[in-house]
């Protein structure tokens, strides 16, 4: 059976800032994670990780292109 073809409402994403930066020459692991969530009625791309080297990561990156931004302070 062909999963790719499933639409999927739901993307999580931990420790995005080890993931490789090109899946198999098609694309960034968002971007194709992301183009799962397309045909959902409520689609819902969930992106955590810890920071890795500042201007090369992921994570940072998803931050910056995102209009919500969650921040914890754990005492």
């Amino acid at each position: 059976k062909n999963y790719r073809e499933k639409s999927v409402d739901v993307a999580g994403y931990d420790e995005l800032a080890a993931f490789d930066d090109d899946i198999e020459q098609e694309g960034s692991p968002t971007f194709l994670g992301d183009k799962r969530i397309e045909g959902s009625v409520w689609p819902k791309s969930i992106r955590g990780s810890t920071p890795k080297v500042r201007g090369t990561c992921q994570i940072e990156r998803a931050a910056s292109e995102s209009p919500h931004f969650m921040r914890f302070h754990v005492a």
